[in-house]
């Protein structure tokens, strides 16, 4: 199986959603605990040249199959809705949902990072607005001023601008994952790819996997679709906060 898609703008390695367990996390913007059941993962990593890509290779997990962590889309107050068509036909739409920091804010076994850094996320909800089943598919990235980076990571050339983007932020290799179900059927596996029924929403969180400033705020960071599988003229759009 291919493993998790490593460029920045990610070529296309294969469309499946891994699954995994969720570990607790505490946020600075909007605290959340996130104790629950993880769908899908996805990294990127920044390099020269960036190419759209998709989600990690598919991987089950028994204990998985099914279970919600027990909120409702109605317990959620997402912001303003994107709505995002993909060129094979599926129809999704995504809202802001909160930001936040934390040393570990997914599953996995990441090193924190060094002193006086944290890791920013964004959670968001994806909802397959279609009338037939939607590749899982994360179609937003983080991004976030380079005034809030540390040296260490400003000084990498890894933050990336993106057309349409403030120009004073940038977009760090991240890593995205389902946190949440919101009651909605658990992904299906069909020939290696994961799809989201007709309807369903759930949750994502997507976060850096290189370091920011411990006192990074909301208006430090923003969520933006950019990659040209949902934006046909290859500008950042904007996702907003509540």
């Amino acid at each position: 199986m291919p493993a998790s898609h490593r460029s920045h703008r990610r070529k296309k390695a294969g469309n499946a959603a891994r699954l995994g367990i969720a570990g607790a996390v505490t946020g600075v913007v909007g605290v959340a605990a996130v104790a629950g059941l993880i769908f899908a993962v996805r990294a990127h990593e920044t390099h020269s040249q960036h190419d759209p890509g998709t989600v990690a290779a598919a991987k089950t997990d028994a204990a998985a199959a099914g279970t919600s962590h027990g909120r409702t889309l109605a317990q959620l107050k997402p912001g303003p809705k994107l709505d995002l068509t993909t060129p094979d036909g599926y129809i999704y739409s995504i809202a802001a949902v909160e930001s936040g920091t934390a040393d570990k804010p997914l599953s996995g076994n990441r090193t924190p990072p060094p002193d006086g850094a944290t890791l920013a996320y964004i959670d968001y909800v994806i909802t397959n607005t279609g009338t037939r089943p939607a590749l899982l598919d994360f179609p937003a990235d983080l991004f976030v001023k380079r005034s809030v980076l540390p040296a260490s990571v400003a000084g990498t050339g890894r933050c990336m601008p993106q057309p349409g983007a403030p120009s004073d932020m940038c977009t760090l290799p991240d890593t995205t994952q389902v946190i949440d179900t919101l009651g909605f059927p658990a992904p299906r596996t069909q020939d290696g790819d994961q799809f989201i029924p007709a309807g369903a929403s759930y949750l994502v969180r997507v976060a850096t996997d290189m370091g920011v400033d411990k006192g990074a705020k909301q208006d430090d960071l923003g969520l933006y679709v950019w990659n040209p599988r949902f934006v046909a003229s290859r500008q950042a759009v904007k996702v907003e906060f509540p």
